[in-house]
């Protein structure tokens, strides 16, 4: 799966309006370009800091997940910048470690929940019935070649079955660590705006 996640500069008007009123336009188009460009380059270390505070993904997949920042420039606010992020579901026993299961059939047939470690703030408790897939229990078969993979079956046969997903890393910037993401990103423009005000009015 694959976001984009987008980056603006319209919560920072102020500043860019006092940029704006320090340099000829065409450096101010200049310089917006570039703090879009250093903005997404930058994202990446953001995302690596910040989304491990919420769910357990380590720093190096977000690295790899987080693909090179398109700027683009409009001329003004007009400029923009979009970075991809792209990642499958992370599995339920792989890629987010779980608990819960029984060996052989004893994994379709015997009570238990699975549970797994997907969000800092506690254990997340898979449903009993999975109603998003086909409406059965999860199941893990423990020490079979299934690898402690969580599955559930599509309907009361014995096959096909699924197997069961959490959240991506793609979603993880625009759910539980959006705020913080945000707040991240507009910090590091803000920064960057004022040390080229500075900048400008030392230059004068």
């Amino acid at each position: 799966m694959a976001i984009i996640l987008e980056v603006d500069a319209s919560d920072l008007t102020g500043e860019i309006e006092r940029l704006r009123s320090v340099v000829t336009p065409k450096r101010f188009d200049q310089i917006m370009y570039s703090i879009f460009q250093r903005t997404g380059g930058h994202v990446r270390k953001i995302l690596k800091s910040d989304l491990p505070r919420d769910y357990y993904a380590k720093p190096s997949e977000i690295g790899s997940a987080v693909k090179s920042a398109r700027v683009t420039s409009g001329g003004g606010l007009g400029v923009g910048c979009t970075i991809p992020i792209i990642g499958p579901k992370k599995s339920i026993g792989g890629g987010f470690s779980a608990s819960g299961g029984a060996h052989g059939w004893n994994s379709l047939h015997r009570k238990y929940r699975v549970k797994s470690r997907i969000v800092k703030a506690g254990t997340s408790t898979l449903p009993s019935q999975m109603g998003s897939y086909g409406g059965m229990p999860p199941f893990r078969n423990l020490g079979s070649k299934l690898g402690g993979l969580t599955f559930t079956r599509a309907g009361k046969s014995r096959l096909p079955i699924m197997k069961v997903v959490g959240i991506g890393i793609p979603q993880m910037p625009m759910n539980r660590s959006q705020e913080e993401v945000q707040a991240d990103i507009m910090a590091y423009m803000k920064n960057r705006i004022e040390h080229e005000i500075q900048r400008a009015i030392g230059g004068r």
